[in-house]
């Protein structure tokens, strides 16, 4: 147990704020406990501690490895819940004695259940046989923040393994993080709205399990958010892509497809299944994504609200079915942050499993940031640099709303001066909205990570082409994103051999595979492909002059391969460029500068519900107006001494036509 909790500190540290303010706390529940078949539970009592106001952030640690006897090589469904005892209790028949008519009892207490997380396994035919670069110790971890589970996550809890296989294999690993500190906002509570398995037969069947909910808005409430957890099964319902909705008080608030088309650029990859095929949400060996919705605008505290969760109307083929488990969770916090931006991942540099894909890295690093504050992002600066290097700027512009993240590519920066014994990489998120950040602890992250391949100045791209051709292209492109070759016709069959000559620099090559048929790439060698005589095996891989291969790439490779490399140096080694002078702010001095006032409208153009928001450098009187193409004013706001504002306008009774928001203050 101590060698896996010494490995969750070393990959957490690139999930979890650098600037944590206190201790961590260590609970391990489950430890290599095999996941059996049928479909079961496996449940482990821990004590959490109560303080829970005392935590600024909860990160679960699922780590999935091979079972007994292996990995399965089908995917399958793996949850993990919170467990409460209700105060009641469950009972079940022991016996019955049929000529006293007498019946035994056992009793027990009830335990709610909320689920937290979810995965889809991997299809595990490589782990099991040794080949592709996998064996049986295969093991991946996949982090949860779990910080919203607060309230559940003291003293006596059960954590609920759910295992929805049909054969004996996976094992799980679970773990806690908690981490000292004062929160970003305070949470009042986590109510369970939606939870279960929907069939989908048609809409109406739908929404006979997916009924309305009616939930209590405590009075003290200063934001809240839906999570929801959905992922779409049976044939249809796994493979084509539909939408949900979600509707407060009859109002729609969100909409979106359900739908993940990235299943070819896994990180566990390749897998002895379908890996490829793109899914409703989820793809075999990731973790589920939780579509995070901010519905602070559309309930009034200290009242109920109807939430109802929709679905698209359409009809299943013949033979076809289709199903979708749902879980949806109401989260109310008593405070909130108004400017708060999260560095929330670290993509590249990295060395972690979940970003194999893009890693190692030596050109453009990728990271990911969210809003966790209460008004929606439009700035952002990011810091960014290596250990023993300088640091570099990035200002980012464009529009998150409360909750939502974004991943963003960063330019090219100076990896001079790289200590190479301690490779760590760093990125701070700052100045959101061109306000001083409200919480600064989830600003930082690092990452440790590993060095880039180094290539010779000249060497040959070999393509073997497989007898679909038209599926493939590649480019090859510098860290300023400079096309410096490509290429994208080939001949079926034929072999290709592109010499490249380059100057000392940092370099990554692009080959991608797109098969129509599939909506999404199948490589250049899949064993559904080959085994069904639908396509030939190509070959990849580059080469010195003298032929010798010093990089082979899988043809199972799916979407896309993405590989980098420097040319002439160590990574590190380059010659030092000139670093950034930081962006300029505003000094907090707004008594003696003239008031900066910003004024928005989303969506736009708007089908019914939109918002006016409303932002300013320092506090000021006034109020909004919504006229129409005449001139009349059809809605009207005022706002006291605020420096920002959200107003949530009910559109369902104006006609269509365009309408003209306007801002009025003493100054402006």
């Amino acid at each position: 147990m101590r060698y896996f909790l010494l490995m969750s500190v070393f990959t957490l540290h690139t999930v979890l704020a650098s600037a944590a303010t206190g201790d961590t706390t260590f609970i391990q529940t489950h430890t290599t406990t095999n996941l059996a078949s049928p479909p079961s539970n496996d449940d482990y009592w821990a004590v959490f501690p109560n303080n829970i106001a005392s935590y600024q952030k909860i990160v679960m640690v699922f780590t999935l490895g091979c079972g007994t006897p292996n990995c399965s090589g089908w995917d399958y469904t793996v949850s993990a819940s919170f467990g409460k005892k209700s105060g009641t209790l469950d009972s079940a028949i022991v016996s019955i004695d049929t000529l006293t008519l007498d019946t035994t009892w056992s009793f027990s207490d009830h335990v709610d259940f909320m689920e937290a997380g979810r995965l889809i396994t991997p299809y595990g035919t490589y782990m099991a046989n040794g080949s592709n670069g996998f064996n049986n110790s295969w093991t991946h971890p996949y982090y949860y923040d779990v910080t919203d589970y607060a309230t559940l996550l003291k003293d006596s809890v059960n954590v609920r393994i759910r295992y929805d296989g049909w054969t004996d294999a996976f094992s799980a690993n679970v773990s806690f993080m908690l981490i000292e500190g004062p929160a970003n906002r305070d949470i009042l509570n986590i109510e369970k709205v939606y939870d279960g398995y929907f069939n989908y037969p048609d809409l109406a069947g739908y929404e006979s399990q997916a009924v309305p909910k009616t939930v209590f808005i405590p009075a003290n409430v200063s934001s809240a958010k839906l999570a929801v957890i959905m992922t779409g099964h049976g044939s249809q319902g796994e493979f084509d892509p539909h939408s949900f909705y979600v509707n407060v008080n009859g109002t729609p608030v969100y909409s979106k497809l359900l739908w993940k088309a990235d299943c070819g650029i896994n990180a566990i990859a390749p897998q002895g299944g379908t890996w490829i095929f793109n899914r409703a949400n989820w793809c075999p060996g990731e973790k589920v994504p939780v579509y995070e919705v901010d519905i602070t605008n559309y309930v009034t505290p200290g009242q109920n609200a109807v939430i109802d969760l929709d679905f698209d109307d359409y009809t299943l083929g013949a033979g076809e079915g289709a199903g979708y488990g749902t879980s949806v969770h109401l989260i109310t916090y008593s405070s909130q942050k108004n400017n708060d931006v999260m560095m929330e991942e670290i993509i590249a540099p990295n060395n972690d499993k979940n970003y194999l894909h893009f890693n190692p890295a030596c050109t453009n690093p990728m990271v990911k940031i969210k809003n966790t504050g209460k008004l929606p992002l439009t700035y952002a600066e990011i810091s960014y640099w290596v250990k023993g290097g300088s640091k570099w700027y990035y200002e980012w512009s464009g529009y998150l709303a409360p909750f939502e993240s974004q991943t963003i590519t960063l330019p090219a920066f100076d990896w001079n001066g790289l200590d190479t014994t301690d490779r760590v990489f760093y990125a701070e998120a700052t100045w959101p909205n061109q306000t001083p950040d409200e919480y600064a602890a989830n600003n930082k992250l690092s990452s440790s990570f590993n060095m880039a391949p180094q290539s010779e100045e000249a060497f040959i791209i070999y393509f073997k082409a497989n007898n679909r051709p038209e599926e493939n292209w590649y480019v090859l492109k510098n860290e300023n994103g400079d096309t410096i070759y490509s290429r994208n016709t080939f001949t079926s069959g034929a072999i290709s051999r592109d010499t490249i000559y380059l100057a000392w620099g940092s370099y990554y090559l692009d080959f991608n595979d797109y098969d129509a048929g599939w909506e999404g790439g199948d490589g250049i060698s899949w064993w559904l492909n080959t085994q069904n005589n639908l396509e030939t095996s190509g070959q990849l891989n580059l080469r010195k002059l003298n032929g010798q291969i010093f990089k082979n790439f899988n043809g199972d490779f799916g979407s896309n391969i993405h590989y980098e490399f420097t040319v002439g140096y160590p990574l590190g080694y380059n010659a030092p460029k000139q670093a950034p002078s930081p962006p300029q702010h505003p000094t907090g001095l707004l008594e003696t500068i003239e008031a900066k006032t910003n004024l928005s409208v989303f969506p736009n153009p708007s089908a019914s519900t939109f918002n006016v928001m409303y932002q300013s450098s320092r506090p000021a009187n006034g109020e909004i107006q919504v006229t129409d193409a005449l001139g009349k004013t059809v809605k009207q706001f005022k706002f006291y001494q605020s420096t920002a504002e959200v107003y949530p306008v009910n559109g369902a009774d104006l006609s269509n036509g365009i309408y003209v928001v306007t801002l009025k203050t003493k100054d402006q």
